[in-house]
């Protein structure tokens, strides 16, 4: 994770009093971080910004209630947003559900990011839309430091449109387990991917580099661990 000119926001205080609902799912574990962003702001999350990109509690578009988070980044060299949160250390699974709308894409050939998972500062297995087509995909980062990549879907993943987007990752290095299911449809299922990590520190939604423009707005997102 290579990070440059960038600002980091601590978790800002939430607003007081704030009696939200939160989503909730039925994955086992237990909860890391569950938010609507109903309290108006990103207060439950790390947030980091670089150059003009932007990381907001925005009123529209939102899926449910009266607000959801939205990411925005551009084609300035220096232009970054994303939001993260840690995971509780010896955390043997870890699931990640949220609700995506992709507004706005970059360029052909590059990929507007849904879920990241993090072994300290190493991104080990992530899935994206893939700007070309896009389709959804996963990439894997495997014990001899190349990616491994798997495409989910055959169709596109279409844009301006709220989809759920669900991933589950139980690092064990050779024996690693991953699934994914997208609007509710398991796309991948396997308990033998060779990765480099045997845990996870973090989930990262966003940008995790400069430059990767898009527009992505987030809403009901939950973060499940198993101990």
């Amino acid at each position: 994770m290579l990070l440059d000119n960038v600002v980091i926001k601590a978790q800002a205080p939430v607003v007081p009093n704030c009696t939200a609902a939160v989503p909730t799912n039925n994955f086992p574990g237990t909860t890391v971080v569950a938010d609507g962003f109903e309290c108006g702001n990103l207060g439950k999350w790390t947030v980091h910004t670089g150059g003009d990109g932007t990381a907001t509690a925005q009123q529209s578009p939102v899926r449910t209630g009266l607000y959801s988070a939205g990411l925005v980044t551009t084609t300035n060299s220096l232009s970054l947003a994303n939001m993260t949160h840690s995971i509780p250390a010896g955390s043997t699974d870890v699931y990640a559900d949220g609700w995506f709308d992709i507004s706005a894409i970059g360029p052909t050939g590059n990929d507007v990011p849904y879920f990241r998972f993090f072994t300290g500062s190493t991104r080990f297995a992530d899935i994206y839309r893939y700007n070309s087509n896009g389709q959804l995909w996963l990439r894997v980062l495997n014990p001899t430091g190349t990616d491994t990549y798997t495409q989910l879907t055959a169709g596109s993943v279409s844009t301006n449109a709220w989809h759920r987007l669900q991933m589950h990752v139980a690092a064990h290095g050779a024996a690693t387990t991953i699934e994914v299911w997208l609007d509710g449809a398991q796309v991948y299922s396997s308990a033998a991917v060779a990765t480099s990590a045997t845990s996870t520190s973090t989930v990262m939604m966003g940008s995790e580099h400069t430059p990767q423009p898009a527009s992505i707005n987030i809403d009901d997102t939950v973060i499940k661990a198993v101990p």
